[in-house]
């Protein structure tokens, strides 16, 4: 097996078995969440931040079952062991078409089962229309982040907006097509270029915002801190902003920015939007993902527990 790899595959002219391969592979995804994700992954099972291909070769699908073993026997969660199988069969397939590797040590028919988990059966944590509204007035008004952090909650709600898509959101994104005011997502969870609409009230909101920073074009949303002043907001800190003024709210749910995406997507179809309008503009791929808010409310609002009566005797005795 040759260590050089042709210069037409991802760039890559040449390596060595100490080259370190995880910079190199996360060079695929554009997505900074799927980055630091494929990351985490692939490090704790390696177990080093550097990823070398001498390291690489020495890794059978029997350390991969008791990687697993591991993880079932600390109380991993399904969902946490197939993303972390998910990591590393892509990592390991990247080496096998690079030819620096002959087989993958992660494939599906050498390694253990994984209890499938259904997405529709997964509980996330959706808001009340009460707990939002009390999330938006629970901004503290004497932060120099006041108009920032509200303006932030609005976008995140209204435009259901994945973190990495607000993290990413310019100034020059926000324009109107006949007198509708439109955001363009050109770093996308699919990879091509969406526009969804934004509420008129929402598009005022920014332009408060932007007024009130004496900000021109670039990043939406800036760092206020002295270190970092100006700075592009990071996916973290937008995550922070969140769970901070829900804790404020006190809302005892763990809320992040996904929370507000979820939120988003069920007040609007508790207020009448179709399934159709929703999935477009939330861009969801399937039709069944957005299933997925109409099977928890309905499974939690006609459940069996409703049913079971210890204060009456059953009918017929």
């Amino acid at each position: 097996m040759t260590n050089l790899v042709p210069s037409s595959q991802d760039g890559l002219q040449h390596t060595s078995l100490d080259t370190d391969l995880l910079p190199l592979y996360l060079l695929r995804f554009d997505a900074e969440n799927t980055r630091r994700s494929y990351t985490n992954d692939i490090v704790q099972f390696f177990e080093s931040e550097v990823i070398t291909l001498r390291v690489a070769r020495t890794v059978s699908f029997v350390d991969v079952n008791e990687h697993l073993e591991r993880m079932s026997m600390d109380g991993a969660k399904a969902s946490s062991m197939q993303r972390r199988v998910a990591a590393l069969r892509g990592f390991f397939s990247w080496l096998v078409a690079l030819q620096l590797i002959e087989h993958n040590p992660a494939n599906r028919q050498l390694i253990r089962r994984i209890p499938r988990v259904h997405r529709r059966d997964r509980p996330i944590t959706v808001l009340s229309r009460y707990e939002a509204t009390r999330l938006l007035e629970a901004v503290d008004p004497k932060s120099q982040a006041f108009v920032r952090d509200k303006t932030l909650l609005l976008v995140l709600l209204h435009c259901v907006l994945r973190r990495s898509e607000a993290h990413t959101m310019d100034f020059q994104h926000l324009r109107t097509i006949d007198r509708y005011w439109v955001l363009d997502l050109p770093f996308t969870k699919g990879g091509t270029d969406q526009f969804i609409k934004m509420p008129e009230h929402v598009a005022e909101a920014i332009s408060k915002h932007r007024s009130h920073y004496g900000y021109g074009s670039g990043p939406v949303w800036r760092s206020l801190s002295r270190n970092s002043l100006g700075k592009r907001l990071s996916t973290t800190s937008i995550y922070t902003i969140v769970r901070k003024t829900a804790e404020r709210a006190g809302i005892t749910a763990r809320v992040g920015a996904h929370t507000l995406r979820h939120t988003g997507c069920t007040l609007a179809i508790e207020s009448g939007a179709s399934l159709q309008q929703v999935q477009a503009h939330a861009r969801h791929k399937n039709l069944e993902t957005t299933m997925i808010y109409v099977h928890q409310r309905d499974r939690l609002s006609d459940s069996a527990a409703d049913y079971i009566d210890l204060s009456s005797e059953p009918k017929g005795e």
